[in-house]
């Protein structure tokens, strides 16, 4: 019986140790280049920070980045809907 564990477990140390292999392998993809456009990583930019007005709800533009004195950056947001309520700026931390 001991003989029987010991070789049902080298069976599946190996089986284990050869998925993991072949998902690495899978997943790395050695045979595409990475230069057609729909795949491009060199494309990918941050996005672009947005906010929405708490007066009538649609997006506001944004009309001034900066630092405080601590060194931490904000953004400042303005409503661009003419005919809002409550057109006040609003500061958010970047």
């Amino acid at each position: 019986m001991k003989k029987r564990t010991k070789i049902a477990s080298l069976f599946l140390a190996m089986l284990m140790a050869f998925s993991l292999m072949a998902v690495t392998a899978a997943a790395y993809d050695a045979g595409h280049e990475h230069d057609c456009a729909m795949c491009s990583e060199e494309g990918i930019e941050p996005r672009k920070p947005a906010a929405l007005c708490r007066g009538c709800g649609q997006d506001m533009d944004e009309i001034a980045r900066g630092t405080d004195i601590y060194g931490n950056g904000y953004i400042t947001f303005q409503c661009k809907n003419p005919y809002c309520e409550n057109p006040g700026l609003l500061v958010l931390p970047w």
